[in-house]
């Protein structure tokens, strides 16, 4: 059967036989109120003489000493509040996600070994060998330290929508059949480009191969 404590409403299970015939005191284990509990109309009339002892405390459990188990009715909201936190996460990582992927051109403008886990992931991203193009590119051939050196001077242009890192630069040298003879990679800025934005750039290698008829200037792979 079920008993209420008249003081605050804290719900018990209680076994009928465990309060008698005729009841008996009973205390709340949530704000020790002692009352006496008469047993359910419809229980079972036996005699019952237990020994004298005082109230039995209503947290105790049944377990032949007399004294009456009575559980707080409280386990439904314990579950309720777990499934509340698991839908709570859920919803969370839905929105991280969703934040991630429509912000996907930010992360990778500012960090651009993200692309590779959004490559892991599916997700098409626009990186920086799509994002920059080459205006104004000129070659010209001087001497530095008593040494022929090539330079080559231009403009990096951002063409993607987003602000993006300057990315570090490559210079391949090829041959008349297109085959590469010399490379290197250079630094141009540590600044961000806005979108249609350029930053100028100049390089330069001495002794370059003679063979060099040539320039391709772009992205360096680990730019």
């Amino acid at each position: 059967m079920i008993v209420t404590c008249p003081v605050c409403s804290t719900r018990y299970l209680v076994d009928p036989a465990a309060l008698g015939a005729g009841g008996r005191l009973v205390r709340c284990a949530s704000c020790a109120h002692t009352w006496h509990q008469e047993p359910a109309e419809d229980a079972p009339r036996r005699v019952d003489l237990p020994p004298p002892e005082p109230p039995p405390s209503l947290e105790a459990p049944l377990r032949g000493t007399g004294r009456v188990q009575l559980p707080a009715v409280q386990q439904g909201r314990r579950r309720l509040s777990l499934v509340g936190w698991a839908a709570y996460i859920v919803v969370l990582a839905g929105i991280v996600a969703g934040g991630l992927w429509l912000t996907r051109e930010h992360v990778v403008g500012r960090w651009p070994a993200a692309a590779r886990y959004y490559q892991m992931l599916g997700i098409a991203v626009e990186t920086a060998q799509g994002s920059f193009d080459f205006h104004n590119v000129t070659p010209t051939r001087d001497t530095e330290n008593g040494l022929p050196t090539l330079v080559i001077q231009g403009e990096v242009v951002n063409v993607s929508g987003v602000a993006r890192q300057v990315p570090k630069l490559k210079v391949t040298l090829l041959d008349g059949n297109g085959h590469e003879l010399q490379s290197w990679a250079f630094t141009v800025s540590d600044d961000r480009l806005l979108p249609g934005a350029s930053a100028p750039f100049r390089t330069s290698i001495a002794q370059p191969n003679e063979a060099a008829t040539m320039i391709k200037v772009s992205v360096s792979d680990g730019g």
